[in-house]
């Protein structure tokens, strides 16, 4: 009966924890998979974790190798064992600066790249009547870019947010809408 118990409220946290990592863009096997192995004190195998969640021995193969791909779990031997164990990486900080190093960082370069394309190619059109009031905007833009990627990247060295930056982009434009000054 106690087993059960545990096993269910188990089952609860991994739903709510694969609810967040679905909000966050990846799929929910992969936060139901990761609680399991963190709730686990011993590395688990493969079959053990498909039984677990009711998962395919597939599925929870491919959830697994993603989890390692992300750092958030790692392939572990037992002596002894010809089979592969697996558990959960439980420094949160170590996690969550991963994902913002590779994914939000990567978003951040992309969108830059591109912002800085248009601003040449409207830089480019200099006879047309809004090149200016376009280039000015997408130079505000690119500036926007570049505070969040310094934030993020401040972020990921302190672990803290210093978002002063983004106050200051943000009084910048209010004081050149004060003055008349496009944006």
């Amino acid at each position: 009966m106690t087993t059960d118990k545990l096993k269910q409220a188990e089952l609860i946290a991994a739903e709510a924890v694969g609810d967040v990592i679905e909000h966050w863009g990846f799929r929910k096997a992969l936060g139901r998979t990761w609680t399991i192995l963190y709730l686990e004190p011993e590395p688990m195998g493969a079959a053990e974790l498909a039984e677990r969640l009711s998962m395919s021995t597939g599925a929870i193969s491919t959830t697994l190798g993603e989890l390692q791909r992300w750092g958030v779990a790692r392939r572990v031997w037992k002596p002894g064992e010809r089979r592969e164990f697996f558990e959960a990486e439980t420094d949160f900080w170590k996690m969550i600066s991963k994902v913002i190093s590779e994914r939000e960082r990567f978003l951040a370069d992309s969108v830059r790249i591109r912002l800085e394309e248009a601003i040449v190619l409207a830089d480019g059109s200099k006879g047309a009547p809004r090149a200016k009031h376009v280039v000015d905007s997408l130079r505000r833009l690119l500036a926007l870019t570049s505070t969040a990627t310094t934030v993020l990247d401040s972020f990921i060295v302190s672990q803290r947010a210093d978002f002063q930056k983004f106050t200051d982009l943000l009084r910048f434009g209010r004081a050149a809408r004060a003055a008349g000054r496009p944006q």
